[in-house]
């Protein structure tokens, strides 16, 4: 058969930012094979969506805009749908059974054979292609590359795949498979092609970013990959999102507080701190443990900002546990915390426990918990007023076109506050000196200095 090329492609990303890396390997191979790419639904003869299958709520937008972006069948050029990533994975039969709409479907692996699914459409138009596999391996995604699509100053870098925690709550395992780690060379080289291209801050993901390497030989590797990177020359900042408590050594810590360039932030959710609701959720770690290596990283990285998430509402989460939680995060004054309401899952450990906490209440705990931290975020900010800090600027703002916005080292691309900058002149993917002026709940505002 002829081999297809030359077809107009419009891919969209729902969920994470570990999807987005999915779909930057998408878009390289598809360019390889001669495809072009379009930023227009209306436009493309192929759309692709990369779905997120986590939670329920999440399947439910994925299978909506599916929906959505099928009517470009009629109304627009679109000839083929295809869908990929985890939502394919986790209803696998179902959405081939369901969605006649749909003429391909990728689980959450092989996203380099995105060129070949088109082909295999293309040749076959009587009956939707399936490039699934029960469970996900990646023994190809080695070396992979991938179009950048965030600004050109900062990349997300997937350092591994999969999960082996096997957290009652969560259903990564099966969607994502076992854990699986990249090899240290690759991501360094990854890493210097980058800041060799100009971008300033790389953020290191994955679904367990401290257990990195520990798939090898039972250890973790996560020191030597961080020594690697440290050795890469240049002025940029290193940023890791989701590290386990369980799993970060010592080590690590030695290695961030030796590189000023590694961002003294941490990602690391805890989920909760109750033993019995840890227990339950199977985190393997207690409060204690928790508390203990809280103060292990202060000690090495003082005035660490944090970053951590808690689910509110688990079925074994009482008054008593939930008020504990209140205490803990009063205590720790983190930064930034996220609070999701316990989701019911069809795959997942803890769905033996039914859902037994009303939603009302999930959803009061969790409004509770964000008033408490909109306050504690906005006493940590208050402190910057008057301080000068550095700045990564991103570019406008997204309000208006009169003020720039930046981030600071205590604050992630995407999931943060910003910096406001009402006053001073600078370029996208710059680090400029800033005075901090005022101090909101969650953002601050200041001004670049006229002699910077």
């Amino acid at each position: 058969m002829t081999p297809l090329s030359g077809k107009r492609v419009y891919l969209e990303t729902l969920g994470c930012s570990k999807n987005r890396v999915d779909t930057e390997i998408m878009l390289s191979h598809l360019l390889q094979n001669g495809h072009s790419l379009t930023e227009d639904p209306s436009n493309a003869e192929v759309i692709v969506v990369n779905t997120c299958g986590f939670l329920t709520s999440a399947s439910e937008e994925s299978v909506n805009r599916i929906l959505e972006l099928s009517d470009q069948k009629t109304e627009g050029h679109c000839e083929k749908l295809v869908a990929t990533g985890c939502l394919t994975q986790r209803y696998q039969e179902e959405m081939a059974a369901e969605i006649p709409e749909l003429d391909g479907l990728m689980g959450s692996q092989g996203f380099e054979q995105i060129p070949e699914l088109i082909q295999a459409m293309y040749d076959h138009p009587d009956t939707p292609q399936l490039f699934l596999t029960k469970k996900p391996h990646y023994a190809r995604y080695e070396e992979q590359e991938a179009v950048q699509t965030t600004p050109r100053h900062f990349a997300y870098v997937k350092i591994a795949e999969g999960c082996s925690n096997m957290c009652s709550f969560c259903n990564i395992p099966a969607l994502r498979g076992n854990f699986s780690s990249r090899k240290v060379e690759s991501i360094v080289r990854e890493v210097r092609t980058l800041v060799n291209k100009g971008v300033k801050e790389i953020n290191l993901i994955s679904q367990d970013t401290s257990s990195y390497g520990r798939d090898w030989d039972k250890q973790t590797h996560l020191a030597e990959l961080l020594r690697g990177i440290s050795a890469v020359e240049g002025d940029f900042w290193i940023r890791m999102f989701y590290c386990y408590p369980n799993t970060l050594t010592e080590e690590v810590l030695e290695v961030m507080a030796a590189d000023p360039r590694f961002c003294r932030y941490l990602d690391m959710p805890f989920q909760h701190i109750s033993d019995a609701v840890l227990k339950d959720m199977n985190r393997k770690i207690t409060r204690k443990e928790i508390e203990a290596k809280m103060a292990e990283i202060r000690r090495w990285l003082p005035g660490v900002a944090w970053r951590t998430t808690f689910i509110v509402g688990f079925p074994t989460e009482t008054e008593e546990h939930f008020d504990e939680l209140m205490g803990f995060v009063e205590e720790a004054r983190f930064h930034h915390v996220g609070v999701f309401p316990y989701s019911h899952e069809d795959n997942i450990r803890s769905s033996k426990w039914g859902d037994p906490v009303p939603n009302k209440v999930k959803h009061e705990r969790r409004k509770q918990l964000m008033a408490l931290q909109q306050r504690i975020s906005h006493e940590n900010l208050e402190q910057y007023v008057g301080q000068t800090i550095r700045v990564l600027v991103d570019g406008y703002s997204e309000e208006t076109d009169l003020l720039l916005q930046g981030r600071a080292a205590f604050q992630g691309p995407e999931v943060d506050g910003l910096v406001y900058i009402n006053d001073g002149i600078a370029r996208p993917g710059t680090f400029h000196e800033v005075e901090i002026t005022e101090a909101h709940p969650y953002d601050l505002v200041g001004a670049i200095p006229e002699t910077a």
